[in-house]
């Protein structure tokens, strides 16, 4: 049986939420960020979370924004990960 996303948390940014999820429940390799309601647009993976060799992939269009606007994003979303708990409806 495969893992469900748990959702870890969600943020603002520039007026738009967005939601933060970990690729399983039990010891996710990365954790997934899309605009909040919408789970068909990935606006960032975060992989190499057990290894600790983190990578950022940007979907497509979000690597385009300044690198200060993604570096606060980024911060934004690892604040949201290690926020709370909640398993993902979708």
């Amino acid at each position: 049986m495969a893992d469900k996303e748990v959702r870890r948390g969600s943020f603002d940014m520039d007026g738009s939420m967005f939601d933060v999820c970990a690729s399983s429940a039990f010891a996710p390799e990365a954790m997934r960020v899309y605009p909040a309601g919408d789970r068909s647009v990935i606006a960032l993976v975060v992989s190499g979370l057990n290894s600790g060799e983190l990578k950022a992939s940007w979907g497509s269009g979000w690597g385009a924004y300044p690198e200060e606007w993604r570096d606060d994003f980024e911060e934004r979303a690892y604040r949201a990960y290690v926020s709370r708990v909640r398993v993902c409806n979708g």
